[in-house]
């Protein structure tokens, strides 16, 4: 059929000059290419070609269209390529899963991996541990009771019993190795549990430096409302004594509850005071171990005790009587005198 075709362009299609036309490649060389049987099966959109040149040869031209190609069949052999790999990879898998199988049924039969090549120790390395080891084994241990006891234990020379066993006439026992090694985890268990009691105990006393730090800061506050307060009641009592001055009546109500306002902010703006003193000062007292030099609000002394006042007043009194007595012989020797 493609055979009739050419002759049957050729027979009715009149001669056309290629200067004035564009062709694209897939059409002057599709024959070159093994794959391809009939216009259809070209690669498309193909590149296009111009032949206007009246200097080119049809060597050019067929150069032109013979690198198309190329290209075209080099990205096929690369489609192929990628796709032997995927087989290969699936090749793999499928074998990796027959030998898991099989490892499964006949029991612990696995693939050995390949072992890693450890680094070998060195002579001098290997003489520095074994003289580590032997110095551990010569100290001397601890027998029970001087561990019991919390003491160092001294060896007596030509004797096999400690000086503190051998004073209460005791046979020094001794520990075995994984009773050493169990006191030895515990004490590391014990330091770590201190270690975080440490760090607990730090950031509980920063939570309380910064509870201070706002009660600092309301108690500032505080202060500012109440001179703001203090500052209006104020204005109001000079309201009233200026009225009083004029001989205007003031409602008697009135002035007891301006008076009553006034005292009022005082008694309120005391208890906050003190309420938020004690406080700082309390977590002052818990947090002094951390030195942050918090400073303490309530510099006030404590009153002295009901005893103590007593013998005070008591003493006040002698000293009375004392310089009474004193006026009493200066009086009677200028009276003798006269």
């Amino acid at each position: 059929m493609g055979g009739f075709q050419y002759h049957v362009l050729q027979i009715f299609i009149p001669p056309i000059n290629l200067i004035d036309l564009l062709f694209p490649a897939c059409m002057l060389a599709w024959k070159t290419s093994n794959k391809v049987k009939c216009m259809e099966d070209v690669l498309r959109p193909a590149l296009k070609f111009s032949f206007d040149d009246p200097n080119e040869e049809e060597e050019d031209h067929l150069s032109k269209v013979r690198h198309y190609w190329q290209e075209a069949q080099e990205k096929e052999k690369q489609k192929e390529k990628e796709k032997e790999k995927e087989k290969e990879k699936q090749k793999g898998k499928e074998k990796e899963v027959g030998l898991f199988r099989s490892s499964k049924g006949k029991g612990k039969e696995v693939p050995k991996m390949p072992k890693k090549p450890t680094p070998k120790k060195s002579n001098c390395e290997v003489h520095l541990e074994s003289e580590e080891d032997d110095e551990d084994d010569d100290k001397p241990q601890s027998c029970i009771y001087c561990v019991k006891k919390k003491i160092p234990c001294v060896p007596q020379c030509g004797k096999k019993v400690c000086i503190a066993c051998g004073q209460r006439k005791m046979k020094c026992k001794f520990f075995n190795k994984t009773a050493w090694a169990v006191m030895e985890e515990s004490q590391k268990v014990a330091d770590s549990v201190w270690e975080l009691v440490e760090l607990e105990e730090q950031r509980e006393a920063g939570h309380l430096e910064e509870i201070w730090h706002n009660l600092q800061m309301c108690l500032r506050q505080l202060e500012q409302k109440a001179v703001a307060d203090s500052v209006t009641v104020d204005a109001r009592v000079l309201q009233l004594l200026e009225l009083k001055s004029r001989g205007i009546e003031v409602p008697a109500d009135m002035e007891k509850w301006i008076w009553a306002e006034r005292g009022l902010v005082q008694s309120t703006l005391k208890d906050h005071t003190e309420d938020i003193t004690e406080w700082m000062d309390e977590i002052q007292v818990r947090t002094a171990w951390t030195q942050n030099d918090l400073p303490k609000i309530n510099t006030e002394e404590a009153p002295p005790q009901a005893a103590s006042q007593g013998t005070k007043r008591k003493g006040d009194e002698d000293r009375d009587c004392m310089e009474g007595n004193k006026k009493k012989k200066k009086v009677v020797e200028t009276e003798e005198e006269v």
